[in-house]
Formats: C-alpha cells, sequence, structure tokens
C-alpha cells in the first residue's frame, strides 16, 4: 500500500471525518452533528451579501495569476517569538508558516501530503522513512539535508531548550540518518497523531542546523525570508527567490500591520489600507461582510475554545470539592447567548471538530449549574461561608474572553465563591501558564492537529501539566491510549472516557466554543486559501490584481 493511500486508510479518517465535510457544511466544524442555529444563520447572511470563499480556493481568480507587488496583513497581535520549537504563542504561528516548511503540509482540503519530503513510506506501524527533496535551500543559502532533521528533533528533545513540542513528540524512540537525504523515525508505540504533527506549521518545522537566533533573526525554508520587525507597528517578509516550489511565491512582499482593537482593523479594511484580515468577533466579521459585497469572506471553520485552567499544586485548588463547586456554579449556557449571541455552543476539553459522532457535552459531570449543589460542596471542603480563589487571570486584547471572565465572576459570587479579575498582556501571561505561576487562567485553546494535542495539555509529563500541578497517571495511560489507538471509531470511544474523566475531577473548566476566526480580503487578492488551521500557508500562492 502506498504511503498516501495508508495514512488516509488508517490515520486521517479520525481527523478529517470532522474536517473535510465542515469545510462543505458549516464555519464551526460541526460535521458530524451539524451546526449550531445561530451560527449557521449568521454564516448564510454573510455569504449571501458578499463572496464565500469557504475554505477552498479563490473563486474571484481572473485566471492568468500576475507577480509582483506587496499585501498587507491586517493582524490582532505580535508574534510572542518566533523559534518555532520554543514559541507556544499561537500568535506567532502565523508568521512561522510562512518563513518555515515541515517534512509534510496541509493541502487546501486538509489532507496530509509531502513539502520538504519528496515521498515517505511506512513499512509498519512505527517506523516511517522520508526522503527528502534535493533542491531545498534555506534562507542562508544552506541545502537541506537529513541531519537538518536530526537537529530539529535533538533540539527539541534537548530538555535545555524547553521545549513544549517534547511531550508532543513523547513517542519518537530515534531518529536516524540513513544517508544525506533520508531520515527514519522510529516510535515506540503507533501513534495516531504523528504524521498531523509533522505537517503543521511550528510543531513540524525543519530548521537548519547549527543556526542560533532563531527567536528573533528567524531562518527557515519558507516562501518568504525575515526583513524586518518593528514592535506594535508592523512586520515584513520578502520574497525568498530560492523557494523550491516552481514559480512561487508570486508576491515581492507581506506586510504585517498590527492593530490592538477590532474596530481599528475594520477601520483599516474598510478604507484599503489592509487587503486581507480576519476576526475574532463572528457577530461583527458577520456585519462588515454583509455591508461590502466585494469582500470575500471565509467564516470561521474551527473551534476555539474558552478554557479555565485550574492550579492543582496550590490550595484550595487541591481539593476536588472546591473545584466541582467551581463547576456547578458556572452557568455556561448563559456565557454562549450574552457573549457570542448564541454563534457558539457549550464547550468541553475535546471540541467537536476534534471528535466525529461526538457533540462535545453529552451527560459530563458537573456541567448543569446547581449553586445550592456547589454551596453543599464548598461546605463540605470546609468553606461553608465561601471562599476567595484570589486571581482569575485572563488575556487583556481580547474583549470575548474579559466580558466572559465578568459573567463567570458575577455567577460564581452567587456560590459564595469570590475571585479578583486580572486581565494582562499575553506574553507575561503565557509565561505564567508554563510555569505555573496562577491559580486560576483563561488560555483559549484553538485549532490543532489531532486531538492528543489538546489532550497533552494536562499530561502529568508535559510543560502545563507539570506546572498546574498534575499528577493523575490514569488520565496520562488513558490519554496514551487514545493516542495509539488507529481505529477511528475505538479512538472516538476513548477519547468520550477522556473527556468525562476532565469532567469529573474538574482539571480545568471548559466554558463555550465557537468559530475562531472569521477571515476576509479584497476580490482583487487571488488564489488565497483559508485553511481550517487559520494559518496563513497558502500566502505564498496569492496575488493581487491591482
Amino acid at each position: 500500500m502506498s504511503a498516501a493511500a495508508w495514512v488516509m486508510n488508517r490515520r486521517s479518517l479520525f481527523r478529517y471525518g470532522a474536517a473535510a465535510g465542515a469545510v462543505v457544511f458549516g464555519p464551526a466544524l460541526l460535521a458530524a452533528c451539524g451546526t449550531d442555529g445561530a451560527a449557521g444563520a449568521e454564516s448564510s447572511a454573510a455569504t449571501a451579501a458578499g463572496t464565500s470563499a469557504a475554505g477552498a480556493g479563490d473563486a474571484t481568480s481572473t485566471g492568468q495569476s500576475q507577480r509582483g507587488g506587496t499585501l498587507t496583513i491586517g493582524a490582532d497581535a505580535d508574534p510572542i517569538g518566533l523559534d518555532p520549537h520554543t514559541t507556544t504563542a499561537f500568535s506567532s504561528y502565523d508568521f512561522i508558516a510562512l518563513l518555515f516548511n515541515g517534512l509534510l503540509k496541509w493541502s487546501p482540503k486538509m489532507e496530509i501530503e509531502p513539502d520538504l519530503a519528496a515521498s515517505y513510506e511506512t513499512p509498519d506501524d512505527t517506523t516511517y522513512i522520508f526522503k527528502l527533496r534535493d533542491d531545498v535551500k534555506f534562507h542562508n543559502g544552506q541545502a537541506l539535508t537529513a541531519d537538518d532533521v536530526k537537529y530539529t528533533f535533538d533540539f527539541i528533545f534537548d530538555e535545555k531548550n524547553a521545549s513544549s513540542h517534547a511531550s508532543i513528540y513523547a513517542t519518537v524512540k530515534k531518529v536516524t540518518v540513513v544517508d544525506e537525504l533520508t531520515v527514519k523515525f522510529e516510535l515506540k508505540t503507533p501513534d495516531a497523531a504523528f504524521l498531523a504533527y509533522l505537517a503543521s506549521p511550528a510543531i513540524g518545522s525543519i530548521v537548519p542546523k547549527g543556526v542560533a537566533g532563531q527567536d528573533t533573526k528567524p531562518v527557515g525554508s519558507g516562501p518568504f525570508k525575515f526583513d524586518s520587525y518593528t514592535p506594535n507597528q508592523k512586520f515584513t517578509l520578502t520574497t525568498f527567490d530560492s523557494y523550491f516550489e516552481k514559480d512561487l511565491p508570486l508576491l515581492d512582499t507581506v506586510v504585517f500591520t498590527f492593530f490592538k482593537d477590532q474596530s481599528s482593523i475594520t477601520s483599516a479594511l474598510r478604507s484599503k489600507a489592509i487587503d486581507m484580515t480576519w476576526l475574532k468577533d463572528p457577530k461583527v466579521a458577520a456585519q462588515i461582510v454583509k455591508s461590502a459585497p466585494e469582500l470575500v469572506s471565509a467564516p470561521g471553520q474551527t473551534s476555539r475554545t474558552f478554557p479555565i485552567w485550574i492550579n492543582q499544586s496550590k490550595a484550595p485548588f487541591d481539593d476536588v470539592q472546591v473545584r466541582r463547586a467551581l463547576s456547578l456554579a458556572t452557568d455556561r449556557n448563559v456565557c454562549v447567548q450574552t457573549v457570542l449571541a448564541g454563534s457558539g455552543k457549550v464547550g468541553a476539553m475535546i471540541p467537536e471538530s476534534q471528535v466525529g459522532g461526538y457533540d462535545g457535552t453529552t451527560e459530563l459531570p458537573y456541567y448543569q449549574r446547581d449553586v445550592a449543589q456547589a454551596k453543599k460542596l464548598l461546605a463540605d471542603a470546609g468553606h461553608p461561608d465561601g471562599i476567595d480563589l484570589g486571581d482569575y487571570i485572563v488575556v487583556a486584547a481580547n474583549d470575548l474572553d474579559v466580558q466572559c471572565s465578568q459573567i463567570l465572576q458575577q455567577q460564581w459570587a452567587e456560590a459564595g465563591i469570590t475571585v479578583a479579575l486580572k486581565p494582562i498582556e499575553t506574553a507575561p501571561l503565557l509565561e505564567m501558564w508554563s510555569s505555573g505561576d496562577y491559580g486560576l487562567l483563561s488560555v483559549a485553546l484553538s485549532w490543532s492537529p489531532d486531538p492528543d494535542a489538546i489532550c497533552d495539555r494536562l499530561r502529568s509529563t508535559s510543560t502545563y501539566g507539570k506546572a498546574m500541578g498534575q499528577t493523575d497517571t490514569a488520565y496520562d495511560e488513558l490519554a496514551d491510549k487514545a493516542r495509539a489507538e488507529l481505529d477511528n471509531t475505538k479512538r472516538a470511544a476513548l477519547y468520550q472516557d477522556l473527556q468525562k474523566m476532565v469532567a469529573d475531577q474538574v482539571y480545568c473548566l471548559q466554558i463555550y466554543q465557537y468559530p475562531l476566526r472569521w477571515e476576509m480580503w479584497w476580490n482583487y487578492i487571488h488564489d488565497y486559501v483559508a485553511l481550517p488551521a487559520n494559518s496563513r500557508t497558502y500566502v505564498r500562492s496569492t496575488w493581487r490584481d491591482q
């Protein structure tokens, strides 16, 4: 059996059974269960007024592509580090996707296909052999070899580099250079997530051997190379003339201009000061697209979840009764209706977009609000007069997150639970999350290449699991079992069990899920592909006719 056929038959159906259908059926990537009514209605209103791209190729192309010009993208956040294997910020991935390549990549249909690899084979369930292209150069002129692949993974596994990808690749036993253009991966166990990780920006990015300073002066093999960066102003990329894909890229320059709020981005878009952007709030996005027929619209196709991470290493969060009381005091449906105006739904650890056939919240323990029972659990835990949980830390730059945290603060107060809201900037918040310097903290999760990437956040061996005092080996064992299961139906059932375990022990509190980003660009921009991953990888094939 060919490698490509093997991937789709044995590994990819679990992921794409949801994803491929969602590209066609709806903006929230809820293919297995149908889209939420309000979200579906909002999407319909928008696409009736503008042009819908819906994750496919740009239907507005005039046919003959044109070379040259600058694409200006309105960005809502600066990168927080540019080294693909040390940064943990979603905002950095947008830039990394254009600077680096992986052995594999996601196609416009969200299928895995070769990138730096010319081909690959899988002689058994734990062995992968990649043949590299012989025409790839890095931005510094260095030619790609198998040594670079091994160097990349040696870097990931070197503890002094503190790469969060080490736990993601925990099943990798050995990486061997077979010859100059051949590299072999040997795994400890079968791994249904392995190829998806290799195909994903940052997680799968290959870096050149011996090049330091990637965090501030990145050197990759991508279609564009780093030119300059002025914090809070702009980030500039220029075309890489030695890029290996024929006739790409088409643009001379890509400029990311930074805006601190949605209103500034929308003003810049309307005035055409920027050519392309995405918006976080689906309500605002729908209104803008409806008012501008010349905008091409790609409604969000994947879920952003809003979790509250709970540090079990600190009292009183080490008491499961306190954590359960917090969950019972939460009215998730009110948050969905008030913050999202219904354009989302109650969330769970693994969104619907990740597990085909599972609606995310069926019969999960401690999910139905019960203030009286929450008070009883607090009393049983020795807090009959209520409890002060200290700071609840949220991202200041995301208005939806702040609004939701304010509603939660009010809901919890009705059960005698007091928190002090502390909105802060993203960079220090991410540092607090990875170091465990918090009690309650919200960092949203976005698209993941596999459900395992989400589960990894709670593994006792991962950076984040260690930071939050996670010690549940039963969780680890179940997560590992799900990752190793190659049968899609059985794997989905294991993730349902994992969901229930997380909800029962309240290792984190999931509030809701909704479309991550709503992309839009003017119709003079052609051949751009909006991916469910919300990665702008296909800027490499984009061109403009003015």
